[in-house]
């Protein structure tokens, strides 16, 4: 491999990571968003200066023993949590794949 296509190579996995580091945030973004849905609907607005933990267990109490919503979220994000780990653990392994046959030969 020329020094001009290691260069770019090296390019392209600084551009995925940053690609994985944006999906991260908008997975987050996302989580936090669905947080906030089920809060909001096994709360009233009046809870909202209430300490979280206090919050929290009123939407417990709220979704009784009805756990769907809290699972659905706690799914997605999962999901999400283990594609990413995937598509990290590519890079990874692109990353010192090429470094290792170019190690070899020289």
């Amino acid at each position: 491999m020329s020094k001009n296509e290691r260069i770019e190579k090296t390019r392209q996995a600084i551009m995925r990571f940053q690609e994985l580091l944006d999906i991260m945030a908008s997975n987050l973004a996302d989580g936090r968003a669905a947080y906030q849905r089920l809060i909001a609907a096994f709360t009233s607005p009046e809870t909202a200066g209430l300490p979280e933990n206090v919050i929290q267990r009123l939407a417990a109490i709220g979704m009784g023993a009805d756990l769907s919503v809290l699972s659905g979220a706690v799914l997605q994000q999962r999901f999400n949590a283990r594609t990413l780990e995937q598509d990290f653990e590519a890079l990874y392994d692109a990353i010192h794949s090429p470094l290792e046959e170019d190690q070899d030969a020289e």
